[in-house]
């Protein structure tokens, strides 16, 4: 038996052939596709309908509703009106330091509003949830201006009126979301000093809960 030489430098042998590997079926292996924003609002209108009360106010409660109308400019930028109504009920608080403290307290009490809004959105972001579920969420900010029809014990009518807010708006499909916002009013009061009008600030803040239902085909 001879066996072929073999040039040092030059010999070569080839590997073996390897059976194909088989893919994993391992759900951890896959790759899933990011899940697009579902909520659009860019040129919608969103109608917001909530329920608020105050918060803040040791001598006054507040409870009312409103109605927030939106038109969405672009996506994160919108202006529109916010119309609501409140109703004020004096604390324990209140009565014990006007009966036994005989402490002089102004007080006002805004019964309803009618304001001009301006609001972007900022933050946007999703959780994710056990089950592959997502939540799409966004911050937004406000701010508004327009009046507020108040009452003191000796005057009332219609006075200028500020407003802000942050709030944070939930998706639940493509048109509907869950609105959280808190924020806080400011109006100019006329109220009687020792028999004179005098004009006060006065404010308050409040928590807000409610819906938003999109309308209009956006893009």
């Amino acid at each position: 038996m001879f066996a072929a030489p073999c040039v040092p430098g030059c010999c070569a042998s080839s590997p073996a052939p390897q059976p194909p590997r088989a893919q994993s079926a391992d759900p951890a292996d896959t790759i899933t596709a990011v899940q697009k924003r579902p909520l659009r609002q860019a040129h919608r209108l969103e109608i917001s309908p909530y329920a608020e009360m105050g918060i803040g106010d040791p001598y006054q409660q507040r409870w009312g509703a409103g109605l927030r109308a939106m038109w969405h400019l672009r996506e994160g930028l919108s202006v529109g009106v916010d119309a609501n109504g409140l109703g004020t009920w004096a604390t324990q608080e209140l009565v014990i330091a006007k009966r036994e403290l005989h402490a002089r307290i102004l007080e006002s009490r805004q019964r309803a509003s009618l304001a001009a809004f301006a609001a972007i959105a900022p933050l946007y972001g999703k959780v994710a949830l056990p089950g592959d579920a997502l939540v799409h969420f966004e911050r937004f900010l406000d701010a508004g201006l327009g009046g507020a029809w108040t009452e003191t014990d000796a005057t009332r009518g219609v006075r200028p009126m500020i407003a802000a807010g942050i709030g944070q708006r939930i998706s639940l499909g493509e048109s509907i979301a869950i609105t959280a916002r808190v924020g806080g009013n400011l109006y100019a009061e006329r109220v009687m000093v020792d028999g004179s009008p005098q004009t006060k600030a006065m404010g308050f803040w409040t928590v807000r809960l409610g819906l938003s239902f999109y309308f209009g085909g956006g893009q």
